[in-house]
């Protein structure tokens, strides 16, 4: 056989391996489709309108894999995810952008709890041993902010109504009066960009958002913590896993009435009850959190445990609502404290393209 018949034969079977491997991947994502959202199941019990010309679970099925184009252009992903749906067998599908978004924004509230429920039920059934740690549910918790595109919508959404008003921006103005230079009032004066406040619980064993909530710039990561802990159930044995930031009897009775347990770290600005003259000498005891407003309207006190660790090369004072040590011992603290760094470093995204962030908003 000459060289060129032998290159042509091995084109063809390139070529023919080529195809069977689209084939399979086809296939094989096809099936994590029909996997992740079942047809039938998932919203079964939800009410939509008589005249609407898709399936729910596919239209949740086109919104992720709208979300997952990598074009600069939300209408050209939205072609890109015609394609694919059409390949994939997803025929009762949004066909046009406008229908797409319009069925996403009148059908949130119904989709996003479909989604985040059966996220969640996955999470537990293949999460294996990494779903639990030690018996704990490991849940940890934080909020950040993030630029959104400048839409009138997204201004009206996420912008603070009284930016540069508040309390603190007065306060910081008369801080810094006489200090500022000249040229930076003008950017400081500046409207601001609209940010999405989003306060996300993490599951920290597993490495994969749980559930989240968003909200203006100037939105209270605490009151997002507790809205989630009232709207929503958590598996037992759960531990939730703050930074300083998520103090106070009202967060830490909400986490206790769930059936659940915390674990946060605590500064001086945590006021504190003890038995004990000098907590700090005994590197910590069982505290009482039972501040004045709660002692006169006969609310109880929350008994709790104060450690003092070092994480690195940092002491830290760290509170649990565990007050058994064997439960939860000194070293595990470290442990679960150092895991929930993690969540620092995971960048939660809102490009405007992102359907679970569109459909929580």
């Amino acid at each position: 056989m000459s060289r060129k018949k032998r290159a042509e034969q091995a084109s063809r079977i390139r070529k023919r391996i080529n195809k069977q491997k689209q084939v399979a991947r086809r296939v094989l994502f096809s099936d994590l489709v029909s996997f992740a959202l079942p047809e039938g199941i998932l919203f079964s019990k939800e009410q939509f309108h008589g005249n609407i010309k898709w399936v729910p679970e596919q239209l949740a099925a086109q919104a992720l894999i709208w979300s997952w184009q990598d074009t600069k252009k939300v209408t050209d992903a939205f072609e890109k995810t015609l394609e694919i749906c059409e390949e994939l067998g997803l025929k009762e599908i949004a066909k046009t952008y406008t229908a797409f978004m319009n069925a996403l924004s009148h059908y949130r509230e119904i989709m996003c709890e479909g989604l985040r429920v059966r996220r969640q039920a996955l999470a537990e059934q293949i999460g294996g041993k990494y779903f639990r740690t030690n018996k704990w549910v490991l849940m940890g918790f934080d909020g950040s902010r993030a630029t959104a595109p400048r839409s009138t919508a997204n201004e009206k959404a996420f912008c603070a109504p009284n930016y540069g008003f508040g309390k603190e921006a007065k306060y910081g103005k008369k801080l810094s009066k006489g200090l500022r230079r000249k040229r930076n009032i003008a950017h400081k004066t500046a409207e601001p960009e609209p940010q999405v406040w989003i306060t996300m619980m993490w599951h920290m064993g597993l490495r994969l958002p749980w559930t989240w909530r968003l909200g203006p710039s100037n939105s209270s990561e605490r009151g997002h913590v507790q809205e989630m802990l009232e709207q929503e159930e958590f598996p037992a044995d759960t531990l939730f896993c703050g930074d300083a930031g998520f103090v106070g009897y009202p967060l830490w009775s909400s986490i206790l009435a769930t059936g659940g347990d915390f674990l946060v770290r605590v500064g001086a600005n945590v006021e504190l009850l003890s038995e004990y003259a000098d907590i700090q000498k005994l590197g910590g005891g069982v505290v009482l959190c039972w501040p004045k407003d709660r002692m006169k309207s006969g609310a109880p006190p929350l008994r709790l445990r104060l450690v003092r660790v070092q994480v690195g090369k940092t002491m830290m004072w760290m509170l649990t609502s565990v007050l058994d040590e064997k439960k939860l011992t000194l070293k595990q603290i470290v442990e679960y404290y150092k895991q929930r760094w993690l969540i620092e470093n995971y960048q939660a995204r809102y490009d405007g393209r992102d359907p679970l962030y569109l459909l929580a908003a």
